[in-house]
């Protein structure tokens, strides 16, 4: 929910410009989260985080602590930092805005006693817009005349209402990137959901393996030629299909030998 003080305080012009600079998929995607409309947690299938299990809204994507999610938020906004210093950045405006997007991970972190003092209007102004704001483009109009006066300090000639309008375009696509890497992992063996039935199938398959060879069917036998590392280290799906095609022949070789069982013994009796 944004505030009316909050609206009045919020950069929208930039935004707007950020916006029609982005990819139309990504516009879509930002203003289906900004209302928590994108495909996670309580709107998706399940609602565990594949990161870490936790329960997963919109909000908890860029907050996830799972050690993956956590590396990519610090590669995420260390690239950020190196942007920025290529826009010629107020390097005090840098750390503050690096400091403020702490703040999305963890709300009770940043404080403004920590804040260079010329700074600290547009801190609070930041703050009361939300700290998640910033991953939204929601950014506060005082840092605009801050960055001016840097600029001018140095004689750059660069706009500082380009500067602005790059940087909503920046935050924006760490959020989304962050979306994108919460995906990869729900679509893969990192997913929190599919680990344990990973090392369910791990199991099988070394069960199958320790039987050794003896008193094999031949067909298995075949199966089981392959070095033990080579069938574990394939895609979760074909270790599965592997493995429930393993114990599909041991139980026609049971239900063939008794068969053949039956018959010897038919023979004898007659």
């Amino acid at each position: 929910m944004i505030t009316p003080e909050a609206e009045l305080e919020t950069n929208w012009t930039s935004l707007a410009r950020a916006m029609s600079s982005l990819l139309a998929g990504v516009q879509c995607w930002t203003t289906k989260h900004v209302v928590g409309m994108c495909g996670v947690g309580n709107s998706a299938d399940s609602a565990a985080c594949p990161c870490c299990g936790d329960f997963e809204d919109h909000l908890h994507v860029p907050r996830c602590t799972a050690p993956l999610a956590s590396a990519e938020w610090d590669c995420r906004t260390a690239s950020l930092g190196q942007w920025l210093d290529t826009q010629v950045t107020d390097p005090a405006i840098k750390h503050t805005l690096l400091y403020l997007l702490q703040g999305v991970r963890d709300p009770s972190l940043p404080r403004s006693q920590l804040v260079p003092v010329r700074l600290c209007q547009a801190f609070l102004s930041q703050q009361r817009i939300g700290y998640q704001g910033l991953l939204e483009g929601r950014l506060s109009v005082q840092w605009t005349p801050l960055q001016e006066q840097y600029l001018q300090s140095r004689g750059s000639q660069r706009s500082p209402t380009l500067w602005v309008s790059r940087l909503l375009h920046q935050l924006i696509l760490l959020g989304f990137h962050m979306w994108e890497h919460r995906n990869s992992v729900q679509h893969s063996e990192d997913n929190v959901q599919l680990r344990e039935r990973s090392r369910l199938v791990n199991d099988g398959i070394h069960s199958q393996f320790d039987k050794g060879p003896t008193d094999l069917p031949k067909v298995v036998r075949r199966m089981l030629a392959v070095k033990r590392q080579t069938a574990l280290i394939k895609p979760l799906v074909n270790r599965e299909e592997w493995l429930k095609l393993v114990a599909a022949l041991w139980r026609l070789n049971a239900v063939l030998f008794t068969a053949s069982s039956s018959s010897s013994s038919s023979y004898y009796y007659y």
